[in-house]
């Protein structure tokens, strides 16, 4: 139980403290003697309870050691698990980028497509009404030189005989109603 070298430690300390204590440079006080049991409490509960302290100390270090293992475990996990989420995110993210830039372009295409079909479609309007316009100017035209034609020749048919002066007569009107249905036609064209 006690080796040489214990025997010794403990004489050491022993003299230490007579010689201490002898030569009144140890003062035994109310301070000193709380000290004094508390360092032999200390080494009486180490040197009995030692084993079963140190079995109890283990055991829980052991516990706090599988509490952390598992702790870290579960923040590897969590972070794991906000990586893949923050992975989704991005490639939402970029999917949506994609996605922007392809509806810019359709819609640029759109417009301009649009733009065209319905200037197309103004201009093929604006056509057909011209020629509908230019149809019924020729009808016009076509249908005023008829009454022209039927109104100078029954003024003339009815002009002539009543004059009575014969052909060169005849002449003169045909030249005068000849302007006359020009000019007509002149002023209907310019309206």
């Amino acid at each position: 139980m006690f080796t040489s070298e214990k025997l010794r430690l403990y004489l050491f300390i022993f003299l230490a403290f007579s010689v201490l204590s002898s030569k009144n440079i140890l003062i035994y006080n109310e301070e000193t003697l709380v000290v004094l049991s508390f360092f032999c409490f200390l080494f009486f509960v180490l040197h009995y309870f030692g084993n079963t302290i140190k079995e109890s100390l283990n055991e829980r270090s052991q516990v706090i050691r599988e509490e952390l293992q598992n702790f870290l475990i579960l923040k590897e996990n969590s972070f794991q698990e906000l990586l893949n989420q923050h992975q989704k995110v991005s490639g939402l993210v970029k999917a949506m980028g994609v996605l922007n830039t392809f509806t810019k372009n359709e819609l640029n295409l759109l417009n301009t497509n649009g733009e065209k079909a319905l200037k197309n479609m103004f201009s093929f309007r604006i056509q057909n009404k011209l020629k509908t316009l230019v149809f019924s100017k020729l009808m016009v035209q076509q249908k005023l030189q008829l009454l022209l034609s039927e109104k100078i020749i029954s003024n003339v048919l009815v002009a002539f005989p009543r004059k009575g002066k014969g052909i060169a007569k005849l002449g003169t009107y045909q030249n005068k109603a000849i302007k006359n249905a020009i000019s007509s036609l002149v002023v209907n064209a310019q309206k």
